[in-house]
């Protein structure tokens, strides 16, 4: 693995790693990944403007947004192609956008096409991936590549072509999600502040400085514009409290996985490396201010603002791929050889973790499908969990020390099924898709799934209303409940007549509802599933 490397011997290497980390997304058709069946479903209601059931709920709401990346590219995606299939591709890409935009910088830094940057393979599956962020993980790599364009294109008196490179990717990565625009302004502020460290005793020192502040304004503007027409900048603040324990867990984002064991593992041999490296390490042009900057903003951050939440970890996961993409050791001997063998045995190990979790999913999948296919069309649906308060062992269902990923499962009850479920990203300064009127009142896009215990006081209890307003009343307004984890022994809630019992879904009919519930009288038997196909 030395620094100067064949052309055909990367372009293998590269290859063979993205095979590897591809291998998963072939295990199963809907990834446990937190929010991603959300996402998905929204896609496929934009897809699919002209539904007779679904244009019933839900219709388009076209702005300006800093979330529309993934839903551009997913709509016209699913319009030819299979959901699943589309789904999943557009997963990969954001899965396979940041590694492209760490090589791209590598390459714009350090001029040449090394190894090292291939290494970033080691954090590809990581916690902003697994919770979901598809387009900030899109806007990692987008704001990675922007800035290797303006590493190329900036040049000594010749600002002109760097400024509109810079403009127009500014306004992409924005159109992706607005921390990737911050990632962006990083970079290159870095970088030019690097260079006008260096020429901190020349006599045009002032001159310089005018010129790159007012090159990086310019720059920055289109993107500052969007962001004043959107209605995102109508939005508080709203910062959520700072949350300093958590945040030693959560400095391990870039190599977070599936397996906690795992996770520390891979984060003690990437930072060995980079220390027996030391000496050999070459830094970026500002790297060395980029890094430290990332690392106090993500010790200052909250865990949430302006209703986006993890907004610490995403700094955090910022820095990882810097490790990769703004450093470059010189690697040669049994330096070289003791790397590839530990970045081959760790991308191997951590996509082995992902592939076994995903392959358990499958059973899950084909227990919900067998529970939601008693749901009609047009359907109004609640889901509720069960064992939220318990620790679980299955990696599928849950990612350590952050949160359980199946959250957002019953979103396959819309692509499915065509059912309401209140719980769809359909927020009007967050996702291009709205509520229609007569849903409105049962819609609360950005809630978890209610406990099961909150549904058996009849009416809820106050301090429920506030975080599920949709169960006021929520017997006459919905025609079933879909069970996830149920609770261990079983808690029967008054008024709810079993139509489908699993070990892990449940399906109950209220028995209130008048929209198909006499086709959920007849679903599968209350006592227990059938034999299950493998999905």
């Amino acid at each position: 693995m030395a620094s100067t490397t064949p052309r055909w011997l990367w372009a293998a290497v590269a290859l063979m790693l993205a095979t590897v980390l591809a291998l998963p997304f072939l295990l199963v058709d809907v990834p446990p990944v937190l929010d991603y069946p959300n996402h998905l479903a929204r896609l496929f209601v934009l897809a699919h403007p002209g539904d007779p059931v679904l244009s019933q709920m839900y219709a388009p709401n076209w702005r300006i947004l800093p979330n529309l990346g993934i839903d551009l590219i997913g709509v016209a995606l699913l319009r030819v192609t299979d959901v699943h299939v589309g789904g999943r591709l557009l997963l990969a890409l954001s899965l396979f956008t940041p590694l492209a935009g760490v090589v791209a910088y590598h390459r714009a830094a350090f001029g040449r096409w090394a190894p090292w940057p291939l290494a970033s393979a080691v954090i590809a599956y990581n916690a902003v991936f697994l919770l979901g962020f598809m387009n900030f993980q899109l806007s990692l790599g987008l704001a990675l590549m922007g800035a290797a364009g303006w590493l190329a294109l900036r040049r000594p008196g010749r600002w002109l072509s760097a400024i509109i490179f810079g403009a127009l990717a500014a306004t992409t990565i924005f159109l992706c999600h607005l921390l990737g625009v911050v990632f962006f302004a990083l970079l290159i502020g870095a970088a030019e502040a690097d260079r006008l460290w260096r020429l901190r005793r020349a006599p045009t020192l002032l001159l310089e400085l005018a010129r790159t502040f007012t090159a990086i304004a310019i720059t920055l503007s289109p993107a500052l514009l969007l962001y004043a027409l959107s209605p995102l900048s109508e939005v508080g603040a709203g910062l959520g409290e700072w949350d300093g324990a958590p945040k030693l867990w959560r400095i391990l984002t870039p190599f977070l996985t599936t397996s906690a064991e795992l996770t520390l593992i891979t984060a003690a041999a990437v930072l060995a490396l980079l220390v027996l490296l030391r000496r050999e390490l070459q830094f970026a042009p500002g790297m060395r201010l980029a890094l430290p900057a990332l690392l106090l903003v993500f010790l200052a951050a909250p865990a949430s603002a302006k209703g986006g939440t993890f907004v610490d970890m995403r700094f955090a996961a910022m820095a990882g791929l810097l490790l990769f993409a703004g450093l470059q050791p010189r690697l040669t001997g049994w330096k070289a050889a003791l790397t590839g063998v530990v970045v081959g045995g760790l991308v191997l190990a951590r996509c082995a973790d992902i592939g076994s979790a995903w392959l358990a999913h499958r059973d899950d999948l084909a227990e919900l499908r067998a529970a939601i296919a008693q749901v009609p069309p047009g359907a109004r649906v609640i889901a509720a969990h069960g064992h939220r308060e318990q620790v679980v062992s299955r990696r599928d269902r849950v990612l350590p020390g952050f949160r359980y990923v199946d959250s957002h499962l019953a979103a396959l009850l819309v692509i499915e099924r065509r059912a309401f479920w209140p719980l769809m990203f359909a927020h009007p300064s967050q996702q291009p898709v709205a509520v229609r009127a007569a849903f409105g009142r049962l819609a609360q896009p950005l809630a978890e799934p209610v406990a099961w215990r909150w549904l058996q006081p009849d009416p809820p209890a106050d301090e429920v209303l506030p975080v599920a307003h949709y169960l006021a009343n929520w017997r006459s307004d919905f025609d079933a409940v879909l069970l996830l984890d149920p609770p261990a022994p079983a808690q029967p809630v008054d008024g709810l007549e079993p139509v489908y019992r699993g070990s892990y879904i449940q399906l109950f009919r209220t028995g209130h509802g008048d929209r198909g519930s006499a086709a959920l009288q007849g679903g599968a038997p209350a006592a227990g599933p059938a034999p299950l196909p493998p999905s």
